[in-house]
């Protein structure tokens, strides 16, 4: 009976700090969209093609490992798989270079402390 109480507890807990994730992670993408909306779209994208090809490999390897491959439904599901993750390699590559690509900001600052400076030795 004890370890049963204390087995609610702990997922109340776990589902408590679960949500508060959540409510943070809400709050953070929309100040991100507000600041940075370019940025942070991307980074979204970043994160779920990186989902979409996890679970896109681990559909692969169970169609490969766990189906009979005479089976008609084994090519579309496996090839299916491989396209999702290379898709998805393209969406990260595209969404890496967004992030990484200096802002406005960023090429304004650089653009200043490139500019010659007056020296008045001259």
């Amino acid at each position: 009976m004890f370890g049963l109480y204390m087995l609610a507890i702990y997922l109340g807990v776990a589902v408590i700090g679960a949500g508060i994730v959540a409510l943070l992670v809400v709050v953070a993408l929309a100040v991100g969209l507000v600041t940075h909306p370019i940025r942070t779209l991307a980074l979204v994208f970043h994160k779920l093609a990186a989902l979409a090809a996890g679970l896109a490999l681990m559909l692969a390897l169970i169609a490969w490992f766990w189906t009979d491959h005479s089976k008609s439904d084994f090519v579309p599901c496996f090839w299916g798989s491989i396209g999702v993750i290379v898709a998805s390699i393209l969406i990260r590559m595209l969404a890496e270079w967004i992030l990484e690509r200096p802002t406005r900001a960023e090429r304004r600052a650089m653009k200043r402390a490139s500019a010659p400076t007056f020296d008045s030795r001259l």
